[in-house]
């Protein structure tokens, strides 16, 4: 067979992006087709696994999904005088009368009965606890116990002063001193509620998130009425990330808030827990909340900015991120975000600026660099795009896991596929240079993509950069070569119908072009016809069926396609080209110069001086 791609009499494949564009609009969200030019001067179609103005796979992050150490040093201030303020109305223990440390009776301590001297003892103790000094309360109380080893009072006082000297020293950063005089504690009074508090926070710094929360259960289970528990415990809870656990983690965060609304912390958490919910919009007020409680606080600015991404509000984001950036300039997550969102508002120069400050704070990250591609591909900028793809799936490869990691495996092979689709639309602003396009890159590429990924559509678009490839090599005299890669390209794309026959438009489209090219034209019009009874208003497909018509010698069937394109197109000028050519072998000569006209009327005189160029000037209107 002969293969048809001299560009001076072939038929005109897609004269007009927008017709593709048009029945591109009507493929399913799962699926969209992007017409691309070819060097024959029609064009063939790349195919989206996803929306094609997609970025990459977000970048998920679970910034602080813990509490900083700030925030629990601030915590054991707010549990440690919640407590003081409770024990001065209602003690949580057995007292005697404090006695001052001057008391007369003092200067007799060591002629008296030992029993006597600690009961006195153990009132210098409660003395230096209503003065919050719990150095010297420690001191005397041990001193009672020394003399009497039985007193209940010092027993529990000793307990009391050591678990709320230890929250002191946690207070001041001192967490693993301090766990010595909550283990100290828990000797003298197993039922210590602030010692099993001050024990859970040293527990969550360590990161041992269970044991830490049995302790904040018997903290309250000991003292219901220390409240400032709710928040840290809820926290823990969160951080477990159950579904079992997330319940519990709205229970005490909604207790907290039922007792104090202006808790910013309680407020952010909140947000968290109602974001894994997916209550974004209850989410968004508690972020909110958070954000006018602490202006200051980051994370409610950054995770407010992600929750008004996912409702789709992107300038809200632009500014919740912009302000996370502002508060910390080295804010990666919030810097990925605020280009996240300048790229869904169409502000592609923003998002470059963005995703660049990204990138230079994390350098090896390979969804920014994705991403960078994904904008400058919108942008036009098919070069830069292709560089920021490689280098993402660099990145995408040296990651730990991939071997087995199956999404970062399918997130990489998409960004291979990107890298064929960049090929292609700079080859679209090479041809017009006459600089050579890289086809055999664009191969390499979806090849890779396809052996990632069995995802059919990395198949389809391999068998198209193959077809092209093979045109290439063709244009450049390589014959042999070129039809060997078309056909390889035809196998390609029938393997991809083969395995996807619920979205097989595109492939099918590309397969029966390439079975044009190679001459099979009967093959082509079955394969066009399969694509027309799926969706008969596609002026595309029609258009190829004409002609593959008009190749195999039909050329009456390949004016009635071209008349059905048109129809559904008045616009459509390679369908008036083609139909001219059809009624001028027809005989139809009126008819022929009604379509020359046409194309005239829309400006389309390149194409009008073609077809006289073709026919000898017969058709001229």
């Amino acid at each position: 067979m002969e293969t048809n791609i001299s560009p001076k009499k072939r038929p005109i494949r897609l004269g007009l992006a927008a017709a593709a564009m048009a029945f591109a609009s009507m493929l399913a969200a799962a699926q969209e087709i992007v017409p691309v030019s070819e060097i024959g001067g029609g064009s063939s179609v790349f195919v989206f696994g996803g929306r094609s103005r997609a970025v990459a796979k977000k970048f998920v992050t679970a910034v602080r999904a813990r509490r900083s150490k700030g925030d629990r040093i601030e915590t054991s201030k707010r549990v440690t005088g919640q407590y003081a303020k409770l024990i001065k109305t209602a003690p949580r223990r057995t007292r005697t009368d404090a006695v001052k440390p001057d008391d007369p009776r003092m200067a007799k301590i060591n002629t008296m009965p030992k029993e006597q001297a600690s009961r006195l003892f153990a009132g210098v103790g409660e003395y230096y606890m209503d003065r919050d000094n719990y150095d010297q309360a420690i001191d005397v109380f041990r001193e009672s116990l020394d003399l009497d080893n039985t007193n209940g009072v010092a027993k529990s006082g000793l307990s009391e002063a050591l678990a709320l000297k230890g929250n002191k020293l946690l207070a001041e950063d001192s967490f693993p001193v301090a766990r010595k005089f909550f283990e100290e504690a828990l000797i003298y009074n197993d039922k210590n509620a602030p010692a099993y508090f001050g024990l859970a926070e040293v527990l969550t710094e360590l990161d041992q998130g269970a044991a830490a929360a049995v302790n904040y259960e018997k903290a309250l289970e000991f003292d219901k009425d220390l409240t400032e528990i709710y928040v840290p415990l809820g926290i823990l809870y969160y951080q477990a990330g159950k579904a079992d656990d997330i319940a519990k983690a709205d229970e005490l965060l909604t207790k907290s808030l039922a007792v104090n609304a202006n808790s910013a912390l309680a407020q952010y958490y909140m947000g968290l827990v109602r974001s894994n919910q997916g209550r974004d919009r209850e989410a968004l007020a508690a972020f909110d909340k958070a954000k006018s409680l602490d202006p200051k606080m980051a994370e409610a600015f950054y995770n407010a900015g992600e929750t008004n991404s996912r409702l789709n509000q992107n300038k809200e984001a632009v500014a919740d991120f912009e302000q996370a950036v502002a508060l910390r300039p080295n804010y990666f997550e919030a810097q990925f975000g605020l280009g996240s969102a300048h790229f869904e508002l169409a502000e592609y120069t923003k998002s470059v600026e963005a995703y660049e400050k990204a990138k230079r704070l994390k350098n090896d990250n390979a969804e920014v660099v994705a991403n960078l591609g994904d904008v400058y591909r919108q942008m036009g900028e098919f070069n830069n795009a292709e560089r920021d793809y490689n280098l993402a799936t660099i990145f995408f490869e040296r990651q730990k896991d991939f071997a087995t990691n199956n999404d970062a495996r399918e997130i990489a092979a998409e960004t291979y596929s990107k890298v064929g689709f960049a090929i292609a639309k700079q080859c679209e602003l090479n041809i017009k240079r006459a600089v050579p396009c890289k086809w055999d890159a664009a191969v390499t590429a979806l090849e890779k993509a396809s052996m990632m990924s069995n995802n059919p559509t990395h198949l389809a678009n391999l068998g198209w950069a193959l077809h092209n490839a093979g045109k290439t090599d063709i244009l450049d005299g390589k014959a042999a070569q070129g039809r060997a890669k078309i056909e390889r390209g035809r196998d390609v794309l029938k393997r991809a119908v083969d395995s996807n026959p619920t979205q097989v438009e595109g492939p099918l489209l590309n397969l029966g072009m390439a079975q044009t090219d190679l001459g099979d034209y009967k093959g082509a019009i079955e394969t066009f016809k399969r694509v027309i009874q799926k969706e008969p208003k596609w002026v595309f497909a029609l258009n190829e069926l004409g002609i593959a018509y008009l190749n195999d010698g039909n050329s009456k069937e390949a004016a009635t396609q071209f008349k059905k394109a048109i129809s559904r197109d008045d616009k459509f000028a390679a369908a008036y080209f083609n139909l001219a050519k059809a009624e001028f072998k027809n005989g139809n000569l009126n008819e022929a110069k009604k379509a020359h006209a046409k194309l005239k009327s829309l400006g389309r005189a390149d194409l009008a001086g073609k077809l006289e160029s073709e026919t000898g000037g017969v058709v001229r209107s």
